[in-house]
């Protein structure tokens, strides 16, 4: 159960990366840190070790150092060992592209992105109308490159930093297709409204009226825009919804259950544990809005929160995703604040199913396997989605 405590101060990140549209948490206070003596001790062996290495380099090496600079590349590199891509140390700068991601509106280029493995940048999603949509970009395209530098050489946040920016104007982007054939795009920044959702009515192979749903983000008010998109599918009669998680990469903890409790009326949507963060479970809030029988798609883009509610609707029979497997992100990053504006994202614990499944780095095996054919017109796995509706009704 969620406290009053958790949801006022510890505002849980559970994101792949941040970029068009990837809600976030903040955590403005480090309070409550359990430390031992022994650990303390360790950590103050550590400090006298990169203050003396800072020192010497201050005082014997053949040109200026900036001590700063030497501090954070310190801190980097600490973080670098962990071999975790999801925590890391934020400048002002970087911190301040987080924060804009719960407001729903930022000036950039309309996409959302995750790491690759090699460090690159995978593009997720593309808005409807947005400067990348215009540009040409889409899921499935590699960033290889942002105004001539690597993505590579930066993490997942400084990248996004570099590829935001004033509106108007231009930044430079290195793209590989899916194809494997690679081109430059100048993409002019504009301010971008994140369309939480979007809603539309379609009609089943047997005419069956189905209400058609796709939550791009876990953002503040994403349950809100969820209900709302409910009950105008319900208005006009709809008889099954289709629930579109599909590019979906995350966003806050608390609108995960209360998307996820939306459609199952009681019981645990998720658990977390760690080494210092005790098991806490997060429930239903009892809070349904429709009974309504429901297909998930769900894809290889979906991840962190978007799976809680995929696994929350798989683990309980409420609904059958159909899709292909999700992008197994089930770890849980809390955001601490560091001096003059830094922050310090750093996983602390993962989740679990409410069936107990660790899904971290497996993803969720759909109930139906469909892929889809980028190459080829139309949309196989919402066609398939329709075809499934049909025979349920038969």
């Amino acid at each position: 159960m969620r406290t009053a405590l958790k949801a006022l101060f510890i505002a849980v990140l559970l994101v792949v990366g941040f970029g068009a549209g990837l809600g976030v948490g903040i955590l403005v206070e480090n309070f409550g840190l359990g430390v031992s003596a022994d650990e303390r001790e360790q950590a103050d062996r550590a400090a006298d070790l990169q203050r003396r290495v800072v020192e010497e380099l201050q005082g014997r090496y053949y040109k200026e150092v900036d001590a700063g600079e030497l501090g954070t590349a310190g801190v980097d590199g600490m973080l670098d060992s962990l071999d975790d891509p999801y925590t890391v140390y934020l400048d002002p700068q970087e911190a301040e592209v987080l924060r804009e991601q719960t407001e729903g509106r930022y000036t950039g280029i309309g996409a959302s992105l995750q790491k690759n493995d090699d460090g690159t940048l995978l593009i997720t999603g593309v808005f409807a109308g947005s400067p990348a949509r215009k540009a040409g970009l889409r899921a499935g395209d590699v960033i290889l490159a942002v105004d001539g530098v690597p993505t590579t050489e930066r993490s997942l946040e400084e990248n996004i930093a570099h590829i935001k920016g004033q509106e108007g104007t231009d930044v430079k982007l290195r793209i590989q297709h899916e194809d494997g054939k690679k081109k430059t795009y100048t993409v002019t920044r504009r301010e971008i409204t994140i369309p939480i959702t979007e809603k539309k009515m379609l009609t089943a192979p047997d005419d069956t009226r189905v209400g058609y749903i796709w939550l791009t983000d876990y953002a503040e008010k994403a349950a809100e825009k969820v209900r709302d998109a409910i009950e105008w599918t319900e208005t006009r009669k709809a008889r099954w919804i289709v629930f579109d998680l599909r590019s979906n990469g995350g966003g806050l903890l608390d609108q995960a259950v209360d998307v996820s409790s939306l459609f199952i009326e009681e019981g645990p949507i998720v658990s977390t544990e760690g080494l210092h963060s005790p098991k806490e479970v997060y429930d239903a809030t009892g809070d349904v809005a429709t009974d309504l029988p429901m297909v998930v798609l769900v894809d290889g883009f979906t991840a962190s929160a978007s799976e809680i509610t995929a696994g929350a609707i798989q683990d309980y029979e409420r609904g059958t995703l159909i899709g292909t497997r999700t992008f197994g992100k089930a770890l849980v990053q809390s955001i601490v604040s560091m001096p003059e504006g830094a922050v310090l994202k750093l996983t602390t614990a993962v989740y679990l199913t409410p069936n107990g499944r660790n899904i971290n780095e497996r993803g969720i095996k759909p109930d139906v396997a469909v892929k889809d054919k980028p190459k080829q017109r139309g949309d196989e796995q919402l066609d398939a989605a329709l075809d499934y509706i049909a025979g349920q009704d038969e």
